[in-house]
């Protein structure tokens, strides 16, 4: 956001010294919110298409980063909850079950119930640019048995096995894909 914001302070600097107004503001030009608020619209007009671009492709990024941040918060949620074979409700869950919950509840998207096919949605994303809120599918050859959520720091949030209760872990295993819905 503060990118952006300099960004458009720039343009209404460049604006101002393009229309010949002195090069500083006085008192009473500073002082007048519904001026700045002109100048900001006359400046957006003039934005070229690749500043366009610039300025959606950082409003797109910020928004991908809350999802991600609400995705992570919501998993954090269920800590503790019971792994229940075929469990898809906090009263206990598997590990499709604890992801599909987590990203419903987040976000609103639906994803299918079984780990392989969670695993066919959203984009691939190579290992180096994974990112929290990602999903974590773990494989056996071309079989996906477990999935999970990136909690950031090679960490994860998942519903392990019978006996456990969902917890975050490290990656235990270089053998996994990512993927970004």
């Amino acid at each position: 956001m503060r990118n952006v914001a300099r960004f458009l302070a720039a343009c209404v600097a460049a604006s101002v010294l393009a229309l010949g107004a002195p090069a500083q503001a006085t008192p009473a030009q500073t002082a007048s919110v519904g001026a700045t608020v002109q100048t900001a619209q006359v400046t957006t007009a003039k934005l070229t298409k690749a500043q366009k671009r610039k300025i959606k492709a950082a409003k797109k990024k910020r928004k991908a980063a809350k999802r991600a941040a609400k995705i992570v918060r919501t998993a954090a949620k269920y800590r503790g909850t019971p792994y229940r074979w075929g469990g898809s409700t906090p009263s206990g869950f598997d590990c499709s079950g604890y992801v599909r919950y987590v990203v419903k509840k987040a976000v609103g998207k639906s994803l299918p119930r079984i780990a392989g096919d969670q695993m066919k949605k959203g984009k691939s994303v190579p290992k180096g640019k994974k990112r929290k809120g990602d999903l974590i599918g773990f494989y056996n050859g071309s079989y996906a048995y477990h999935i999970a959520i990136y909690a950031g720091g090679g960490k994860i949030w998942h519903a392990p096995r019978p006996g456990k209760r969902v917890e975050k872990v490290k990656i235990w295993t270089s053998a996994y894909k990512v993927r970004r819905i």
